[in-house]
């Protein structure tokens, strides 16, 4: 179902590509690396790279130490409307999260 919809996609022109070309589809299982899990082992798959904001065609493992709100700040940064953290307060950010705002190895 996910090839058939980017398969559609990309046969509806958009600008100067198609609007698979100007889309990020974020695909992921519905739990992590354990039941009650703290988001840090967390695979997700981006497809697109959303008007060549994100990388594409590699895979990127990132430290560990930057939780699934990272990637949540990311596409809120990617879609204009920027913020450091998402959904962390800053004490919970320096347990949990070592950096601040987007994920840079994922982006152009």
């Amino acid at each position: 179902m996910l090839v058939r919809l980017m398969e559609q996609l990309e046969s509806v022109p958009e600008g100067s590509g198609t609007m698979m070309d100007n889309t990020l589809i974020v695909y992921t299982s519905n739990n992590a690396d354990k039941q009650h899990t703290s988001g840090t082992n967390w695979p997700v798959m981006l497809l697109g790279n959303c008007g060549g904001i994100f990388k594409s065609g590699c895979f990127t493992q990132l430290d560990g130490r930057r939780p699934i709100n990272a990637l949540y700040s990311t596409l809120l940064h990617a879609s204009g409307a920027p913020c450091d953290r998402f959904n962390m307060s800053e004490k919970m950010a320096a347990k949990f999260d070592s950096g601040i705002g987007p994920l840079k190895e994922i982006l152009v």
